[in-house]
């Protein structure tokens, strides 16, 4: 876990003399994630990946009746989930954002029983929660050990270069096509207008030359294997080009 007070300390000693003591039963926890899997299923694999902006469950499974919370985290950043999915399964979502370059990130659980009010509290104000174990109670004690999963955040890139013929061209069409056959069009932005959406069409530069560049949103790419993109160009002299590409996804 990532804190270091006394308290937690304190409660991570009691469960291990309560295990030693033989007065009961630690939990078997793991968790699991719906990123690794095409079709969305969960899976126990340590390392996963997300696109830029994809939401991703987080499940912890544990034994029933041997925990009553798990808190989730990232970086510090914690979450407490006290109702479980069905008896036994506590679930969390976070959506997951990187730059260019892809960016790792570690996710942890740890199920932890009662003794007494949650050591956890919520502050509205700030949307955030906070370790805050009462002076005059026993600390909560973890059933299990931290569970980590690790999540790397990534994007891909649409850039197609083509010659112009004849000088800009009228048109251009961009289409993706997922694995699973979903099919997304997407259109052209418009700087002057300030549109921050669709793909940018560049050119011609002082070669005669075109680029299109496109970054997808998670929802128009295949969540593993390979995503299709093809682009109709209609010339200025009245001409018809398709280009496509192939972007591959973990």
């Amino acid at each position: 876990m990532r804190q270091t007070n006394s308290f937690m300390i304190t409660g991570v000693c009691l469960a291990a003399l309560i295990v030693a003591a033989g007065c009961g039963p630690t939990a078997r926890a793991r968790m699991w994630a719906d990123t690794a899997l095409p079709d969305g299923g969960f899976s126990l694999q340590r390392g996963q990946w997300a696109y830029d902006g994809e939401t991703v469950t987080f499940e912890l499974e544990s034994d029933p009746g041997l925990t009553n919370y798990v808190v989730f985290g990232v970086a510090g950043d914690e979450t407490v989930v006290s109702a479980p999915k069905v008896e036994g399964r506590f679930r969390w979502t976070r959506a997951f954002r990187c730059g260019e370059r892809p960016q790792t990130y570690e996710v942890y659980a740890v199920p932890y029983l009662l003794r007494g009010r949650c050591d956890y509290v919520f502050d509205r104000n700030e949307d955030k929660w906070y370790h805050y174990p009462g002076a005059q109670e026993h600390p909560d004690l973890p059933s299990d050990r931290e569970k980590t999963l690790k999540i790397t955040c990534y994007r891909v890139e649409v850039r197609l270069r083509f010659a112009a013929r004849a000088g800009p061209p009228r048109s251009a069409v961009l289409t993706l096509t997922r694995a699973d056959g979903q099919r997304t069009s997407v259109r052209q932005r418009r700087a002057a207008e300030g549109d921050a959406q669709g793909f940018s069409l560049q050119g011609p530069d002082a070669r005669g030359f075109c680029e299109v560049t496109y970054v997808p949103r998670h929802n128009e790419v295949s969540r593993a294997g390979v995503t299709g993109a093809e682009l109709v160009v209609e010339h200025a002299d009245g001409s018809t080009e398709r280009l496509r590409q192939e972007l591959k996804t973990p």
